[in-house]
């Protein structure tokens, strides 16, 4: 029963530990996490930071005054010009922890991570380009998360359409990782033809990866005071309870929490919990 009456004053502390969580807890972003986004500066076209696994079908080439931007796109350096072939990819890796973009203690949380790219479907074949994520945990468990965007438009005119931004979201749960690696992929298809050096598929611009995750405050030094008080008043109560202590007569020993909570700490919408 001793060790019971401990448990429960130490449920306490844990609960007070629970409280400070939720009330400290931030929701971030940790923005764009891959390199070389926008595949090259000012006039100039580069795929470094990217990896390929095919040997063709894939080149860069400059933006123009023509292309078809939409406010607030990013239109410096150049553009991946797809030209039709599934097995022609790019792709880029990115470690959450061991690149320094979260904690193990973030990621264990669980986290979001959306992949977006501005895309310009400008001619009339039908093309369908994938947006891909894979995710692999420390332990070599994968996940995935795929999206297609198909684009036929058989009247259209040569260079119609407009640059659009597409996102594929990826969503992790809770876990005991201590760290993922996330894949960003693309690649496309055009439909009835073969490689012959043309480039038929969409050009794609601006290729991003950002992580949303919560992010708590370290405990402060007075929060930790807090509870360590609580632990050592606990200790002294149990150690002094008698051996001969009836528990079903007498009352038992009166502990109150020396917890002060600032005056900006409130819950908002408070329901009933079972």
């Amino acid at each position: 029963m001793r060790y019971l009456y401990y448990g429960i004053w130490f449920s306490i502390a844990i609960s007070f530990l629970c409280i400070y969580s939720i009330g400290n807890a931030q929701t971030l972003n940790t923005g764009n996490i891959l390199t070389n986004s926008t595949f090259g500066t000012g006039g100039n076209t580069t795929t470094t930071g990217w990896s390929t696994d095919g040997d063709h079908g894939i080149h860069t080439h400059g933006a123009w005054n023509g292309f078809p931007y939409q406010t607030g796109m990013d239109d410096s350096g150049g553009v991946l010009a797809f030209e039709g072939h599934e097995e022609d990819n790019v792709y880029q890796d990115v470690d959450l922890v061991g690149d320094g973009h979260l904690t193990q203690s973030e990621v264990n949380q669980g986290f979001t991570s959306t992949m977006g790219a501005d895309v310009w479907f400008w001619n009339s074949i039908e093309n369908t380009l994938t947006l891909k994520q894979t995710v692999t945990g420390s332990d070599g468990s994968v996940s995935t998360q795929v999206r297609e965007i198909n684009d036929h438009h058989p009247t259209r005119s040569m260079n119609g359409g407009t640059f659009t931004n597409y996102t594929n979201v990826y969503t992790q749960g809770s876990n005991t990782q201590t760290d993922f690696t996330i894949r960003a992929e693309l690649y496309n298809e055009t439909a009835g033809t073969t490689y012959d050096n043309y480039h038929r598929g969409p050009d794609v611009d601006n290729v991003t990866l950002d992580v949303t995750y919560t992010y708590i405050p370290p405990i402060s030094e007075e929060t930790q005071d807090v509870i360590d008080d609580i632990d050592g008043d606990i200790t002294d109560i149990v150690e002094n309870i008698p051996d001969d202590f009836n528990w079903y007569e007498e009352d038992l020993p009166i502990f109150e929490i020396p917890v002060e909570f600032d005056d900006t700490f409130y819950f908002e919408d408070i329901e009933t919990i079972y």
